[in-house]
């Protein structure tokens, strides 16, 4: 047997790493020069900046992958200081409570809200069809809570609108949580015993460091190779590249799409066109990623945590701030201060993030007012625009999903983020049970 699998973010080179240990044969098809997709690192001047997650929450799954590269010595866990979160509410940073005593005595909510938050214990579980994460969270806690904290929570991981995202697509372990504890509060309590699984960390390096790892100690790894159709003659898939011929006359068994839906739904409209349309109507809002880095001696703000989400009754530019040089060393020079910030490009006009230096303008002003900061002007800046940034769990997924998993009788797998989950965890689990799968439905030899 052998499997094509197209695209080099993390879950494809995930795939074709637990491929290869399992001895399946594949070609990974990478269009780039360069492999992670989503998981990006730059260096400028300095300066080390994320593009994409600027942390990773450890998994099992992650912690076994880490171990087998022997990346061990290059965690860079966040420091101790980040593990407070905030809001800005009501003009001020409001700290997120972390406990009963902090969850009484902050401001953030009101005394009606709080009280619904501890009475959500006896809120009986509910199963609501197509239930958005507004209308999960309002039912459990109240609007309040998800004006002031899910909705620019939501912003900042998908750039999306909570109003239109499905629990039980976008957050699917809350909603395994009610289903199973009859309540949220008690699922999150039983997480947090896990321990070790819950630690945000990065690499010294970056968090590139990881995919590179992993093309690193791949075999049939094929960069630059603009897969161009697919096409399928007698049971086989038969993949054609535009700039690279030599694997046009090669035969798979199977083919996976590491890729954003839109990508994928382009390779699929001759072969599959059902598939291709249903691709097509998934949504991937716009985000800006925007890095601000200034002396410290300018920022009166003490950024003691992890950084800041702005509750949508705010009205501000940006979704939120990650104050990266608290959270890891060596991002920044020991003087400075480097601040991440996320515009979600579904909340302003069509045409604002694509005058660069607007963006860079508003969120340098928004910085000064809400950060306490008197730089005119920041050491340095830079943004990075996602023109796809993340793919919505809307309505308008759940076709994909349906036709996906039929389609994986005629031998077409998905394994991309917009399939089980956005996140990194969720794409090496995900991958990972492919691999397994693909491996139970390989023809037995014995070798003589």
């Amino acid at each position: 047997m052998r499997v094509a699998i197209i695209g080099a973010g993390i879950s494809g080179l995930a795939l074709a790493y637990y491929l290869q240990k399992m001895g399946i044969a594949y070609d990974l098809f990478e269009a780039g020069q360069e492999v992670g997709g989503n998981l990006r690192t730059i260096r400028q001047k300095g300066y080390v900046m994320e593009l994409g997650p600027t942390t990773l929450q450890m998994s099992e799954e992650l912690l076994e992958l880490i171990t087998e590269l022997k990346l061990e010595s290059d965690l860079l866990p966040i420091a101790p200081r980040s593990s407070n979160r905030y809001v800005l509410h009501n003009g001020k940073h409001q700290k997120l409570p972390s406990c009963a005593k902090s969850f009484k005595s902050n401001n953030l909510f009101s005394w009606d809200t709080k009280y619904r938050i501890l009475q959500e214990r006896q809120v009986p579980p509910a199963q609501v069809e197509n239930e958005t994460i507004t209308q999960f969270f309002e039912r459990r806690f109240g609007p309040e809570v998800v004006d002031v904290a899910i909705a620019p929570l939501v912003s900042s991981l998908y750039a999306g609108d909570p109003d239109q995202l499905l629990v039980s697509k976008a957050l699917p372990s809350l909603k395994e949580f009610e289903t199973r504890y009859g309540s949220v509060l008690k699922g999150l309590m039983h997480r947090k015993n896990k321990g070790v699984f819950q630690k945000h960390f990065s690499f010294s390096n970056g968090l590139d460091t990881l995919p590179n790892a992993i093309a690193r100690k791949l075999i049939s790894m094929h960069l630059e190779h603009q897969v161009e159709c697919i096409t399928r003659s007698q049971g086989k898939f038969i993949i054609s590249c535009s700039n690279n011929g030599d694997h046009d006359t090669e035969e798979y068994d199977k083919v996976v799409l590491a890729l954003p839906a839109h990508q994928a739904a382009d390779l699929l409209e001759f072969t599959f066109p059902g598939m291709a349309a249903a691709l097509q109507n998934i949504n991937y809002p716009p985000m800006a990623v925007v890095h601000s880095v200034y002396n410290r001696a300018e920022v009166g703000h003490s950024l003691k945590g992890f950084g800041t989400l702005n509750s949508r009754t705010e009205g501000t530019f940006t979704t939120g701030s990650i104050w990266t040089s608290s959270l890891f060393g060596g991002r920044c020079r020991t003087h400075e201060v480097m601040i991440t910030s996320f515009v979600d490009g579904s909340r302003c006009a069509p045409d604002l993030l694509a005058d660069e230096k607007q963006v860079l303008r508003q969120v340098h002003e928004e910085l000064r007012a809400t950060h306490n900061i008197t730089a005119l002007a920041p050491v340095f800046q830079h943004m990075h625009l996602w023109h796809h940034a993340m793919p919505q769990y809307d309505l308008y997924i759940e076709d994909a999903h349906q036709m996906a998993s039929q389609l994986e009788n005629e031998g077409l797998y998905i394994s991309a983020n917009w399939g089980t989950g956005v996140s990194v965890p969720s794409c090496v689990r995900q991958a990972k049970e492919l691999a397994n799968k693909i491996n139970s439905e390989a023809p037995f030899t014995l070798n003589s």
